[in-house]
């Protein structure tokens, strides 16, 4: 009862409403879960990983090879719910639907709470109305069955606690004990997906240098250096050539860059706030700072390929950074001196200032960093010891396609719509469901910029109309845009989506993925609160007017529900399919053509291997094998490596074994005795027919 208390009339809504649909969802044919709701691959792999866990096996796929190919914390998750799989394999779908559907819940209330807290409370009705019932959000984060609820709920999580700890140091000394909260939490966020590793170490330069510009400025650099350095490579190399030569380098160049400019940044006093000083002095401050830490960080870069380390690395790269850094963070202190706070402001010698509180930024830094580091240590030496391998597999060998530059899976940004997050690829496609009313009024202009290949050109310059707009409604209203971003802790967040796209487009990823971008749309969406309230602003001084918006917000919660109500009931019907239908017709062709106790191969197989019966599904393509498959498959050594672990089927498309990442090398152990979906079905001999 205490609980229901707590809760607000519309948050009591909120949740009936989401139970409801989902729990009427929940209760569908069998048929619809593999083929209208858990559809993809990639969430199998956890289902079949889970279970085979549960039962005693270990962490494996197929019951031979170990993987780690996942994001811990949803699979935790999924362990228990997977467990009765072994007693019926539709009943822990029916669960995980209605658990996936109370982390969302908990996640748009975070969010309403939030946004009614630090915004407005017709907004933050808006806001959670929109993240329950937007179609893309529900069909790319919580329909898939893949990790992205618990990361989105770790992502708003950390907004929560840092809107209030943002109140909290203002007036109040903040214990040892909060930093090691935020540093849990930020744990909590980083192993539900472990790329918001970038997030969680953010994170700690925000809260640990609270009360001093540096919290603000550090943040911009990190992002412009990583920014600045990769698209200078770029330009000098072109993407093909980056992306199969010049990536490992690049990266290494911009760890150097960090760990040297940014310490030249404070030193030569460009952290200071930018109103304590002249622009003039603060200008020339960042232009020596700038000058060393490029010169340091060439020097150390050329005499680490000097010493035969690295694939090479453009000079001429150095100069286009240094002028991009000097442009750009010169820039963010300029913004930053037009936005702030009009006060006069102390300088403060950055000597002065390392004295006076490094005592305390190292024992929060010990603190925040011990926890966050000391977890994911212990988490990579857990991988090293039972895996062989300190991070999981699955990435190493996207990695490794990446480096290849083209093969028969997804390919790594090939173009600049794509390494800033701004393709129409779903790969890199960053900020949707935002952007869709800017592709839609693209095409306006098709007849004043006409053609097929013009495609991005036309959407970058509606996109580029938009974001000045966006930037003149935030900058008219300079104050509460400036509280909201930091009541919000909107820098880092920007801040760590933009590095967190750059380490998939800048670093040669080959298989990156629409549901990678929980915190771009988790920041976008905050963003998009702002927003509204800036431009509501106006009409809420009139009487009655709150009211007016809180009753039309609700209306179109209504409105919603009404909708997502008519989408589930048609993708997941109750008595229409008929019971003893197969869930997946490629399963019961499969059955049919092999001998029970099969081990089978695949280039994926994560449907196929949690509903089959009696045979064993491996998959081929490595990313939920063990390391020293994806090692032997590098070597061109994959089918003596399965044949010598009982593989004597393969269900695949031989043609499109031939090129990257398989080179032919199984065409030699293939013979075909059969075929279903553009896929055959072959014998897979123990040594090669020629």
């Amino acid at each position: 009862m205490k609980f229901l208390k707590r809760l607000a009339p519309f948050e009591v809504a909120l949740i009936a409403a989401m139970l409801i649909l989902h729990i009427r969802a929940a209760m569908a044919d069998p048929y619809a879960f593999p083929n209208h709701w858990f559809v993809r691959d990639d969430a199998y792999y956890y289902f079949k990983v889970a279970q085979n866990i549960a039962a005693g096996f270990g962490s494996t796929f197929d019951g031979i090879n170990l993987t780690n190919g996942y994001h811990p914390l949803w699979m935790l998750i999924c362990i228990p719910i997977f467990a009765l799989a072994n007693y019926d394999l539709i009943l822990p779908l029916r669960i995980l639907l209605v658990v996936i559907a109370v982390i969302q819940t908990a996640t748009s209330i975070m969010l309403y709470r939030v946004v009614k807290t630090h915004i407005s409370h017709a907004t933050a009705i808006l806001i959670a109305v929109f993240w329950s019932f937007n179609e893309y959000i529900h069909a790319n984060y919580y329909k898939m069955g893949l990790e992205t609820p618990i990361a989105a709920f770790s992502i708003v999580l950390m907004v929560y606690l840092l809107s209030q700890f943002e109140k909290e140091w203002r007036s109040a000394h903040i214990s040892r004990k909060r930093i090691a909260l935020l540093a849990l939490a930020a744990a909590l966020a980083m192993f539900s997906r472990l790329d918001l590793v970038f997030l969680a170490v953010i994170i700690g330069i925000w809260v640990i240098f609270r009360g001093t510009p540096i919290r603000y400025f550090a943040l911009f650099d990190l992002a412009i250096l990583f920014l600045s350095i990769t698209s200078a490579v770029i330009l000098r190399t072109g993407f093909e050539a980056y992306n199969t030569v010049y990536a490992p380098s690049t990266v290494q160049a911009v760890l150097i860059s960090v760990l040297v400019t940014i310490p030249a940044l404070y030193f030569f006093g460009a952290y200071q706030h930018p109103r304590a000083t002249p622009l003039w002095k603060t200008t020339r401050q960042i232009f020596f700072a700038v000058t060393t830490g490029t010169m340091i960080s060439a020097g150390i870069q050329i005499l680490i390929l000097e010493l035969g380390s690295g694939n090479g690395f453009p000079r001429s790269a150095f100069a286009l950074n240094f002028a991009f850094s000097l442009i750009l963070i010169t820039a963010s202190r300029l913004i930053t001196a037009w936005v702030s706070h009009p006060n006069l402001i102390k300088a403060e010698s950055p000597l002065a200032q390392f004295k006076s509180h490094w005592r305390n930024w190292l024992s929060e830094g010990i603190i925040y960093y011990g926890i966050l580091g000391g977890l994911l240590l212990a988490y990579m030496l857990f991988n090293h010891f039972t895996f062989g391998t300190s991070s999981p597999v699955s990435g190493q060998v996207k990695r490794w396609w990446g480096s290849m530059g083209s093969t028969i899976y997804d390919h790594p940004a090939g173009n600049w719509a794509s390494y800033f997050g701004l393709s129409d690829e779903a790969s890199f496609e960053t900020t949707r469901p935002f952007t869709d009313a800017i592709w839609y009024a693209s095409e306006w202009i098709r007849p004043y910029l006409p053609g097929g290949d013009l495609v991005d050109e036309r959407f970058f310059l509606v996109f580029s109309v938009a974001l000045l707009l966006v930037l003149t409604i935030i900058f008219s209203n300079k104050h509460r845009s400036r509280q909201a971003f930091t009541n919000l802790a909107l820098i880092p967040f920007i801040t760590g989506g933009v590095i967190q796209i750059l380490s998939y487009s800048a670093t040669a990823y080959g298989g990156a993925k629409e549901w990678y971008w929980v915190t771009q749309t988790v920041t976008l969406t905050l963003l998009s609160a702002l927003l509204i309230d800036l431009i509501l602003r106006p009409i809420r001084r009139t009487q009655y007017i709150n009211a007016i918006l809180i009753l039309a917000a609700l209306f179109i919660g209504f409105r919603s529900v009404a909708r997502t109500w008519q989408v589930f009931s048609y993708a997941m019907p109750r008595g229409y399919f008929l019971p003893d239908r197969p869930l997946m017709e490629v399963v019961a062709f499969i059955e049919e053509n092999t001998q029970e106790g099969a081990i089978i191969g695949m280039t994926g197989g994560g449907n196929v291997g949690y509903f089959i019966h009696n045979r064993t599904i491996v998959n081929m393509d490595g990313l939920i094998n063990s390391y020293e498959y994806f090692h032997a498959l590098q070597n061109g050594e994959a089918p003596a490596y399965l044949s010598e672990r009982g593989m004597t089927i393969v269900f695949a498309n031989p043609r499109l074994m031939e090129p990257a990442p398989y080179y032919r090398q199984f065409d030699p152990y293939f013979e075909r005795y059969n075929s279903f979906g553009g896929k055959d079905l072959l014998y897979l001999w123990d040594r090669p027919k020629y």
